[in-house]
């Protein structure tokens, strides 16, 4: 079992929350020097939608592939397993919704459809953070394997808190940190890592590794692990967004769950 520490929690706060309208400077400076590192606003503008392409790896081998389709609060992953099945998820930007690998259709509710139409209701986090979160916190500056990276703390209205580090060299976003909303109240640790420009200007991560667990004492004691290898980017070449539409077995979860009024 790998034990992993959590920044977030022994890192001690520098100082109270304020509100996003009231940003603390530190904070401010930290996203915008993320930004720019990113390409720059301009750059990330001329993106209007992206797909990806890669590998989900566990344990050193490939489990599975997945695409990406993402425009503005639209969202489509599907994830295909080397038995032949798949799973897939997204938005249409007015549900969250899944299917699992049995074909079995689910309707995100509550706080779990809040973080998932929250994460995917714009192409560029970064240049919406300040909309999407009630308060944004500069908490201090640590080390992260010895990199010096500044410490963020994002709350949310409805309390859910993430942690992200930013390396202090380079200004890029390279950790996040948050319990996740699933009823085991499991604990999720992201490492953001192997960044390369793009054709388009802008530098995305080639490598996202997931770790999943529990907290005892300050320190994730990891249940497992998955890392999402990117092997294609292109952006602007979604010209039809039907592929956003909900599947059917979702469209009909949905019809058979709205009240008779509203059939």
């Amino acid at each position: 079992m790998r034990l992993i520490l959590i920044l977030s929690i022994t890192c001690a706060l520098s100082q109270q929350p304020v509100t996003a309208q009231e940003e603390n400077p530190s904070a401010q400076s930290v996203i915008e020097r993320y930004v720019q590192a990113k390409g720059g606003q301009e750059t990330l503008a001329k993106i209007k939608n992206y797909t990806i392409k890669g590998e989900v790896i566990s344990e050193g081998e490939v489990v599975g592939k997945f695409e990406i389709f993402q425009a503005p609060n639209l969202h489509l992953s599907i994830n295909r397993f080397p038995n032949g099945s798949k799973r897939t998820h997204g938005t249409d930007g007015k549900i969250a919704w899944q299917i699992d690998t049995q074909g079995q259709p689910k309707i995100l509710t509550g706080q779990e459809a809040r973080d998932y139409m929250r994460h995917y209701s714009t192409l560029h986090e970064a240049l919406n953070w300040r909309k999407q979160f009630e308060t944004i916190e500069y908490v201090k500056e640590t080390t992260l394997d010895k990199t010096p990276v500044h410490h963020l703390a994002f709350h949310t209205s409805d309390g859910r808190k993430i942690d992200r580090f930013f390396d202090v060299q380079t200004g890029l976003f390279v950790r996040e940190e948050q319990k996740t909303s699933d009823e085991n109240e499991t604990f999720m640790v992201s490492e953001i890592k192997d960044y390369v420009k793009e054709k388009n200007g802008s530098m995305v991560s080639r490598k996202r590794i997931n770790h999943f667990g529990t907290l005892e004492q300050n320190t994730l004691l990891e249940k497992y692990m998955v890392e999402y290898k990117i092997r294609s980017i292109e952006s602007n070449t979604i010209n039809d967004l039907k592929i956003f539409a909900l599947p059917f077995s979702v469209a009909k979860l949905q019809q058979s769950t709205k009240p008779d009024k509203e059939k």
